[in-house]
């Protein structure tokens, strides 16, 4: 059935929206959804804006890319498990703490709390949600970890003493060479100054480019932030506007053409 999109305004083959029959086209679902799971929502509401349902399950799992479908999964089962069941610090897999009858010894209270995840191996505490720490207990292992965040975001000679990586949350000390870095432990390529992943995309600059959507912000205002986010949007719109004139101009002829 060919409907017109509420969103795009396009003439599409359309399946109308179980909850409202609205006509929503695949491209402009599978945008909407996806930004809702980036934003970790797990009840997602029906696109139209006079319909107040929410979209079933099914719906939104069915429009997601695999990696959107994993993280709306995740945030599901976050959502439904108790305080028994935490995921990995590292790969997420769900682990339900299992508490005995007998009262533990002072020297065993804080051991029983260390898990072994059984997909990635990494080892962690239940109880405080962080790797391990032999020897140390919680709120001492806590101290310290804040101890070395306040140490990591002090600026010495220009620069912070250390940067955490964006991935996999270690801390690493920069002593010489420009602001480019790769962990050693998981390769994530990110920038010691901001601390964000270098991203790129074709026509859209990266990570050094002064007016990229992907660039650090040091770069570029970094005391504002506001005009910084309004003039990098701005100079994305002029390239994304004539590409989507463009596509939808091509779309128009190639059904011109059909008809004929």
């Amino acid at each position: 059935m060919v409907l017109m999109c509420r969103v795009c305004l396009e003439d599409k083959p359309i399946k109308p929206l179980p909850c409202c029959k609205k006509a929503v086209c695949e491209e402009c679902l599978k945008v909407y959804l996806s930004s809702q799971v980036q934003l970790g929502q797990v009840e997602i509401k029906c696109p139209i804006t006079e319909c107040f349902e929410f979209l079933e399950e099914r719906t939104i799992t069915y429009n997601l890319t695999h990696e959107d479908s994993i993280k709306y999964k995740y945030f599901l089962e976050l959502g439904r498990i108790d305080s028994s069941t935490k995921p990995c610090p590292q790969c997420k897999h769900f682990t339900t703490f299992k508490k005995k009858g007998h009262i533990p010894t002072p020297s065993r209270s804080e051991s029983k709390y260390k898990i072994q995840c059984p997909t990635c191996q990494f080892v962690w505490c239940f109880k405080c949600h962080s790797p391990w720490h032999e020897g140390v207990n919680c709120k001492e292992y806590k101290k310290g970890d804040k101890l070395l965040r306040h140490w990591a975001s002090e600026i010495e000679h220009g620069q912070r003493n250390a940067q955490k990586c964006p991935k996999c949350k270690i801390h690493i000390q920069r002593t010489e060479g420009c602001d480019h870095m790769t962990c050693s432990q998981c390769n994530t390529n990110f920038c010691y100054r901001c601390g964000e992943r270098y991203r790129q995309l074709r026509f859209f600059g990266d990570h050094t480019s002064n007016l990229s959507i992907f660039g650090c912000k040091y770069r570029y205002l970094p005391e504002r932030p506001h005009l910084r986010r309004l003039v990098r949007g701005s100079v994305c719109g002029l390239f994304v506007f004539p590409i989507y004139c463009l596509c939808k101009k091509q779309r128009k002829r190639s059904r011109t053409g059909m008809h004929w």
